[in-house]
């Protein structure tokens, strides 16, 4: 079944203009976790801001018509599992549209879809160009830490998809392990963990700093972009910074749409980042005087305030701990609130 959001695109000449559009796709034929609607529902999002369109696919229809399937700039596969979601003809498909340029974002578990050869545990080997084409096979025995415990996570290198997040990154997640699975040689590091406990209370080999989100570039431009971050629906509901990263990676992958420049592209930069008592935001001389607001994860405001001078601080003292919008006119910066 299909669901389809269709944004006009407007940029002044109607005639010309022809939105990008992305397949937002979700089959599962191993472990689901349930978060097809809250994935689509932040896309459908994110395409209105962005002026795309984004369309629903839970079967692997999509892939059956390979004309179909080229009208797609880019396919996120947002916590598909197992190695049963399509067929041989629907995979030769993928592979046709991947060499034609075709972009791919993949979302957690991703890497537990198609696991390679060389990965340990079940159903693996069976197509091994798709976990080439993503970077990874996650570990088996065990996938991830246990629950979704905080830990830290450090910017590698500079990349549009960590502009607008903290450094370090603190977050709860399902941090998956990569040793005893497999792990491309070319991928290009954006996100690294902390060491990590393994599930057994033990700082086991495979708890070691490893990545978490990372991207490939193809020579005939097809781009990639995977992040094993998204376990839980409230990264899709309530988290903002996740939200963020998201958006700015499809950004990336799609080029020639503008990301929303965030508060330090234009007014300088916000620190500190978390914050528990004072956000300062260091603007431009010219900024003096526009609106300044707090945003939460619903959209609503929390603070008001205006840009004073070079130097604006915000006092977030009283606000509850958690994940905002920093925004003043079109300019907008994801913040987190600590105590």
């Amino acid at each position: 079944m299909l669901r389809t959001l269709i944004i006009l695109c407007c940029l002044g000449v109607a005639s010309t203009c022809h939105a990008q559009r992305i397949l937002h796709f979700t089959a599962t034929s191993g472990f689901d976790h349930g978060t097809r609607s809250v994935s689509f529902a932040m896309f459908t999002a994110i395409a209105g801001e962005l002026d795309i369109e984004v369309v629903d696919d839970a079967t692997g229809a999509t892939f059956s018509d390979p004309t179909l399937l080229a009208t797609f700039d880019a396919i996120i596969f947002s916590n598909t599992s197992g190695n049963n979601i399509l067929n041989s003809l629907q995979q030769g498909h993928f592979e046709e549209w991947v060499g034609a340029g075709g972009h791919v974002l993949g979302i957690h578990a991703a890497t537990d879809t198609y696991r390679h050869s060389t990965a340990n545990g079940n159903n693996t080997g069976t197509w091994d160009f798709y976990a080439e084409h993503i970077g990874a096979s996650v570990q088996e025995g065990p996938n991830h830490v246990n629950g979704t415990p905080p830990y830290a996570m450090d910017h590698i290198d500079q990349h549009p998809s960590t502009a607008n997040l903290p450094e370090p990154w603190l977050k709860n997640e399902e941090y998956y392990y990569w040793e005893g699975g497999y792990f491309g040689a070319d991928n290009m590091v954006v996100l690294e963990v902390e060491e990590t406990i393994g599930p057994n209370g033990l700082v086991n080999s495979y708890d070691a700093r490893r990545p978490m989100s990372w991207y490939r570039t193809l020579s005939n431009g097809s781009k990639v972009f995977y992040t094993a971050l998204g376990h839980a629906g409230s990264n899709y509901t309530d988290d903002l910074l996740f939200r963020a990263h998201m958006k700015d990676a499809l950004v990336w992958l799609l080029e020639g749409f503008a990301a929303t420049p965030s508060i330090e592209g234009v007014f300088g930069y916000v620190y500190p980042n978390p914050a528990s008592d004072v956000i300062t935001i260091v603007s431009k001389e010219s900024a003096s005087g526009a609106p300044l607001e707090l945003l939460d994860a619903t959209g609503r405001v929390v603070l008001r305030g205006s840009l004073d001078g070079e130097r604006t601080q915000l006092r977030v003292a009283h606000v509850s701990e958690g994940h905002y919008l920093l925004k003043s006119g079109n300019r907008v910066v994801p913040v987190m609130v600590t105590r």
